[in-house]
């Protein structure tokens, strides 16, 4: 079941750390590890419980305490969230509750919250997100993962011509997310697209060319996809190399039509695109609109493909992450493309 699945990652990821570590506040723009794990509880209990099984709040102080949108990050460390033990006992009575309730919902009803699943498609994917996140904390701090340590080598070299012409952009997945949708075709001219990542060899001469470089950068693995590359360093590189970085369209259309001659289209690292986070013609919100829609506008970027801590069941074609252009927390890279 996807919801075991989602599960056994998180507890591997956190069960080597010491309730020191699950409490301590790395980084102003991450939350403590163990606040992410009652937030993936309180999200599961909301979702599952509470909105399709019409149950009551097993405590209504989580409403304010794990709602991403009541707290910002950096406060996080200083709420009277639960102890690394209680954390762990709520997401197992969550979950317990939830496999009771499971065969007593019907996934082929008029509602789109139960329909084909979706429900509890959002909540495992919820999980396997924080799963990332949760790996970017480690990251940040130097402590080991249960995760494995890095992107795969970079082995490509050239470019690909992607014809013009129309295709669809965006997906018809039952679990697909509102920014995914609705599916609409489009017209790209031609353009060609590097068949590989950007490597940390690569990126050294770009260094040594008067660039400073990003936290993921390690000229001791040159094959290896740089990583932790922000927005900007990232379309700075595109830049100095003579070429751009893609579309999120024309990164998707790659995908679909010459993927199998592009390398490590996913599981390596993120891939910054050009495009703003926007929603597509005839968006809608669901099911809140926190998701996605209070992100949208200029300030922030889509990454697409997915890195080597993303789940597959997250790292579709379709899938559009996105962040703030100076970050360099996630496991992000690039690879170019340029104009025919």
């Amino acid at each position: 079941m996807a919801l075991e699945h989602a599960r056994r990652r998180t507890e591997a990821l956190l069960e080597p750390l010491s309730d020191e570590q699950m409490t301590r506040q790395v980084s102003p723009i991450q939350s403590p590890l163990v606040w992410d794990l009652a937030h993936i509880g309180y999200f599961e209990e909301l979702w599952l419980l509470r909105r399709v099984g019409g149950r009551d709040a097993l405590s209504s102080g989580y409403d304010d305490l794990y709602d991403s949108f009541a707290h910002g990050r950096a406060e996080r460390g200083r709420l009277p969230i639960l102890a690394p033990a209680d954390a762990r006992a709520y997401v197992g009575d969550v979950r317990e509750a939830v496999l009771e309730q499971l065969p007593q919902l019907s996934f082929d009803d008029g509602d789109p919250l139960l329909r084909d699943g979706f429900v509890v498609g959002m909540v495992v994917q919820h999980e396997l997100q924080h799963a990332e996140t949760m790996t970017q904390t480690l990251a940040l701090a130097g402590w080991p993962g249960s995760e494995p340590q890095g992107p795969p080598d970079v082995s490509a070299s050239g470019e690909v011509l992607v014809p013009g012409g129309p295709f669809t952009l965006g997906s018809t997945d039952p679990w697909a997310y509102d920014n995914e949708r609705p599916a609409h075709v489009i017209d790209l001219p031609s353009f060609r697209i590097d068949r590989a990542l950007v490597t940390n060899g690569q990126y050294a001469a770009f260094v040594e060319a008067g660039a400073a470089a990003p936290p993921g950068w390690d000229p001791a693995r040159p094959s290896l996809p740089v990583q932790h590359v922000s927005f900007d360093d990232a379309e700075a590189y595109a830049r100095w190399a003579g070429k751009r970085l893609p579309t999120e369209a024309e990164w998707e259309k790659a995908a679909r039509t010459v993927g199998p001659e592009l390398e490590h289209m996913t599981g390596a690292v993120w891939q910054w695109t050009s495009s703003v986070f926007e929603g597509y013609p005839g968006f809608s919100a669901f099911p809140y609109a926190e998701y996605s829609e209070v992100f949208f506008g200029a300030e922030y970027r889509v990454l697409r493909g997915g890195s080597w801590v993303t789940d597959p069941l997250v790292a579709r074609t379709t899938f559009r992450n996105w962040d703030l252009p100076p970050r360099r927390q996630i496991f992000s890279g690039l690879r170019c493309a340029r104009d025919v």
